[in-house]
């Protein structure tokens, strides 16, 4: 019988079959791998059980609008999965669509707890086409029961119209008047109504300046007249000009013109 070749022999001899540490350590290998799987499938199974359900809704603080009917209807229709599997910004954003809510956070609480954070707006004004107004400029939709002012303008000119609002009410509050609404025509006029009744018309001024040349002289030349204007026209570079009810332009001592032409404001 001849011998194998030096070559087979050493080939034969050093094969995976004839190294055991090498086969223990892939066995323990693929032991491990196969426990570690198992242990997987079994925590996803464990998950999806109903035993592990949210039991409970927590809303962290009370909200001002948005009612428990509204909370209860979002978790009714839109939550899915339990304590493991919900998703949480699936979630989130359900509650975020509800109306008056700005922000809203989800977060689990052990052992069966989801609890929700809800951030609401803060309306200053209604805005002329439907919805309201916060604080920043953002048209949000929302109804209440407050008595707001109206803003108007432009699409996305909210936040424009927030600030020029702002600025015109502390002007006019130091003479003690009170914008009841305010508005940003199409050609970027701008008009302001008073709750004592007559409407401002500031025209293009990109300032607050004609308004504040207005106020100066109004306590002594045009308070004592204000239940008769119907308009305040400050479209003028060195004065303004006040209309009575019937349009015509009124005359010192609160008279009107009688041949005057009434002026479309």
């Amino acid at each position: 019988m001849s011998a194998r070749p030096p070559l087979a022999r050493a080939v034969g001899d050093s094969g995976l079959w004839h190294r055991p540490r090498d086969l223990d350590r892939i066995t323990h290998g693929l032991l491990l791998m196969s426990l570690l799987l198992t242990a997987w499938a079994g925590l996803c199974w464990l998950a999806r059980q109903p035993a592990l359900g949210i039991d409970q809704v927590r809303v962290a603080a009370a909200p001002v609008h948005v009612t428990q009917r509204q909370v209860e209807d979002v978790v009714r229709r839109e939550l899915r999965g339990t304590f493991f599997t919900i998703d949480l910004e699936a979630s989130r954003r359900a509650f975020a669509r509800l109306p008056w809510v700005r922000e809203a956070t989800v977060a689990r609480r052990w052992p069966a707890t989801l609890e929700v954070q809800i951030t609401e707006y803060e309306a200053i004004a209604a805005w002329q086409d439907g919805g309201l107004v916060d604080r920043d400029g953002a048209v949000f939709q929302g109804a209440g029961d407050a008595e707001l002012p109206v803003f108007g303008g432009p699409y996305g000119s909210s936040r424009l119209v927030a600030q020029r609002y702002a600025a015109a009410r502390d002007a006019l509050a130091r003479v003690g008047l009170t914008p009841r609404a305010i508005e940003l025509s199409p050609r970027h006029a701008w008009s302001i109504e008073l709750k004592e009744g007559p409407r401002i018309e500031l025209g293009r001024a990109s300032d607050l300046a004609p308004l504040q040349r207005f106020l100066a002289v109004y306590p002594q030349a045009v308070a004592p007249l204000l239940p008769q204007v119907s308009h305040i026209d400050l479209r003028y570079r060195n004065g303004f000009a006040l209309r009575g009810s019937d349009g015509k332009p009124l005359l010192p001592g609160g008279k009107t013109d009688p041949a005057a032409t009434p002026r479309k404001a």
